[in-house]
């Protein structure tokens, strides 16, 4: 093999993850926004209390790993906004780290109180526009908007006076940076790090 050869495959690979190096992502970790509301016989539950805000510090363990109370939870009593840490956050998940039991037509609060549906009382799940059976293995997308309802309102009812009124601007908050440790996709790779991404992958 030629110098010229050699040379010139030497000068591809350098070429090559320089290019990687600029075009690696920066972002280290997942975290993306969804919105959300619950409403009980036409009245909004309200989830706004501290009890049911994860603490901006612990978004993250020591080590920068997720953890199942961490993955998915929302902050600063915006009960409005989900944060997503992990791509297989459910809805069930989240529910479960409010302390709620949610399965395809029932509902667990945390001081036992169940419901289920019955003749005259249906849960009614609508995500993004679209009715649900069950969504407790929902997983959440980034922007998603997720009703969950129960009563005795007519779907066209749901979708008209509560659905409507879920918020819709979980993507602002893809955009901005969020509070301490809670901003993990906001977070650059270190340099080392961004290094062996580019050349090692």
């Amino acid at each position: 093999m030629s110098k010229k050869i050699i040379l010139g495959m030497g000068f591809g690979i350098i070429a090559l993850g320089i290019a990687r190096f600029f075009w690696a992502p920066l972002e280290e970790h997942t975290h993306y926004h969804a919105n959300w509301a619950i409403y009980i016989d036409d009245t909004r539950l309200d989830l706004s209390s501290d009890k049911y805000m994860e603490d901006i510090s612990s978004c993250y363990g020591s080590e920068g790993y997720v953890t199942p109370e961490s993955r998915v939870h929302m902050h600063l009593g915006e009960q409005d906004i989900v944060h997503i840490h992990h791509d297989g956050a459910a809805w069930g998940h989240l529910l479960t780290n409010l302390g709620f039991g949610l399965g395809e037509g029932f509902m667990v609060f945390p001081d036992g109180t169940t419901l289920l549906n019955n003749e005259s009382k249906r849960f009614t799940y609508i995500l993004n526009g679209q009715i649900l059976t069950s969504i407790h293995n929902q997983l959440i997308s980034s922007s998603d908007r997720m009703l969950i309802s129960y009563g005795s309102g007519s779907i066209d009812s749901v979708l008209q006076n509560q659905f409507s009124k879920v918020m819709s601007n979980a993507a602002e908050y893809n955009d901005k940076t969020d509070p301490a440790t809670c901003s993990g996709s906001h977070e650059p790779l270190p340099l080392l790090d961004r290094i062996k991404l580019a050349f090692w992958g």
